[in-house]
């Protein structure tokens, strides 16, 4: 819609009104002012922390750094602001190099004093700037001639199925691992851990990567694993276990009333069909007998299945007898 020629008179009148030679002076002393504070400010002294890359240089071939150096070095620079401005700002932080040979020791450790980091980030600030802090207060490294052994993988933690669930079983990928370290150290390890993995009402089945427990001075290869944690669903199932003896005289035989006894357990969905009357052994010893006053004796199970729980036996009592069995003649 085009603008009506009053509009257009009273916007002409309105920036003239502010575009007049009162508003442009104001305008200049408040640019010129604004330019007096900021060159005061840049004058004043700031501090200020950067992470400056640190670098492990000429490591032989024939070496294996097993714990390395940290990536960054945190400094604290204290500085004018214009030095503050060129350091931010004067490109990429040359990297801090540490010398393998200057520092490696005998013993597969090295270690690098402050002394020796100060001197170089001093050496990359302005003018008139200082160190006034450094983060951490040393560097240290270790380091082997390729000496290693493969060991277990463990897992730490805890899983907790939720209800009518529960935890079928938990395996790191792969379960063993390479480990550089010096020989002290690969003598006395027998495996490493995972870092703590806790989960609570798990209802499927779950597949995470997991880092695996640091130790300095020793180097995983791979430095994490696949964790599979398997998750099944609980069911009831019951079956029929026959009553049987063990340490009965050969010329007495049990008789039990009923004779084989309900046996109702919670199994995972996947062994459901394993789990048989044939995976339990349910026995009575005649040595629990003789002391036995009762017409009555109570049933144990010598035998259950890995991966069952919440095992009821039914009838948990039954009533006996013990038979003489009949010499025959020869």
């Amino acid at each position: 819609m085009a603008i009506s020629s009053r509009a257009k008179r009273f916007l002409k009148l309105g920036i003239a009104k502010i575009w007049n030679k009162q508003s442009l002076t104001f305008l200049f002393f408040l640019a010129l002012s604004t330019t007096f504070w900021v060159f005061t400010k840049l004058n004043d002294s700031y501090r200020r922390d950067y992470e400056v890359p640190v670098r492990l240089v000429h490591v032989p071939k024939n070496v294996v750094i097993t714990s390395d150096l940290p990536e960054y070095i945190h400094v604290s620079v204290t500085d004018k602001g214009w030095g503050q401005l060129a350091y931010e700002y004067g490109g990429a932080k040359t990297p801090i190099t540490v010398e393998f040979a200057t520092y490696a020791g005998s013993n597969g450790y090295g270690t690098i004093p402050i002394t020796d980091l100060s001197r170089q980030i001093l050496a990359q600030l302005p003018a008139g700037a200082s160190l006034s802090g450094l983060r951490p207060q040393s560097l240290e490294f270790y380091f082997n001639y390729g000496e290693r052994k493969r060991v277990p993988v463990r897992f730490k933690g805890s899983i907790e199925a939720a209800n009518r669930y529960y935890v079928s079983y938990i395996h790191a990928v792969p379960d063993s691992v390479t480990v550089y370290a010096r020989r002290s150290i690969l003598d006395m390890l027998t495996a490493v851990t995972t870092k703590g993995v806790y989960l609570r009402n798990v209802s499927d089945t779950t597949t995470m990567n997991v880092d695996l427990q640091p130790i300095p001075g020793v180097k995983f290869i791979p430095n994490k694993v696949q964790l599979k944690i398997g998750v099944d669903r609980l069911v009831e199932k019951t079956v029929q276990v026959p009553v049987q003896q063990v340490n009965f005289p050969a010329s007495k035989v049990l008789r039990t009333f009923p004779s084989k006894v309900n046996v109702t357990f919670q199994v995972g969905m996947a062994m459901y069909k394993q789990i048989t009357s044939e995976s339990f052994v349910l026995v009575i010893n005649y040595e629990d007998l003789l002391n036995n006053r009762t017409p009555r004796c109570h049933l144990k199970l010598k035998t259950i299945p890995n991966g069952i729980r919440q095992v009821r036996i039914s009838p948990s009592d039954v009533e006996y007898v013990i038979e003489e069995i009949p010499a025959t003649d020869e």
